[in-house]
């Protein structure tokens, strides 16, 4: 069995912001393969379905990203699961925008939902796939003040990057089912960045 966690926050006013951008790769998973979320057993909202002959299971939690591994907890213990067994999918302002970068275990990075996650299961041994957001026009502003992290991560994306974003959720998504059916080795080498 496979566990998919996209992070994100929960509710209109986030909707189509950096930060539900593993929210937005989750939904298009489930949308491409049949798969329809309903509430969980628990703080989130879950979707299942097989590839491949695979069990997988799709989950949103409704924690808000900064107490994500709450939810993660709750859905390991509901499942009978491990760490391993998950993908954490999630936006990175700190990787280049339109990039991919699918890792076994690390630290937070400076991610609040992620660092919730390690803090609940106290591992960092968990997969994750990371989307990087970052543009020259986001690097200018963060260059110039540092502070205005939290709003940038939380501002809509602009309508002029909309259709390269869904290509790149879309990428995400053929990611996923990489790792599903190949496994996750195969699914970094193909498309982890060459620079990577």
């Amino acid at each position: 069995m496979q566990i998919i966690i996209g992070l994100g926050n929960p509710g209109s006013r986030y909707e189509d912001t950096w930060h539900n951008l593993g929210f937005a790769s989750v939904d298009a998973f489930a949308e491409k393969y049949g798969f329809t979320f309903k509430a969980g057993k628990g703080k989130y909202f879950a979707a299942s379905g097989f590839i491949n002959s695979e069990k997988v299971i799709l989950v949103k939690p409704t924690t808000y990203m900064n107490l994500s591994g709450i939810a993660v907890a709750e859905i390991l213990n509901y499942f009978e699961s491990e760490p391993k067994d998950i993908i954490v999918i999630f936006d990175d302002i700190n990787i280049p925008f339109g990039t991919l970068r699918l890792r076994k275990s690390g630290s937070a990075g400076g991610h609040n939902g992620i660092k919730s996650i390690i803090n609940s299961l106290d591992t960092i041994e968990f997969p994750r796939l990371r989307i990087g957001f970052r543009t020259d026009q986001i690097d200018s502003i963060l260059n110039k003040n540092p502070d205005v992290l939290p709003d940038l991560v939380l501002s809509k994306i602009p309508s002029v990057l909309k259709k390269d974003v869904t290509s790149t959720v879309e990428r995400s998504i053929d990611a996923l089912y990489s790792c599903i059916t190949e496994g996750i080795d195969r699914a970094m080498n193909r498309y982890n960045s060459v620079e990577d």
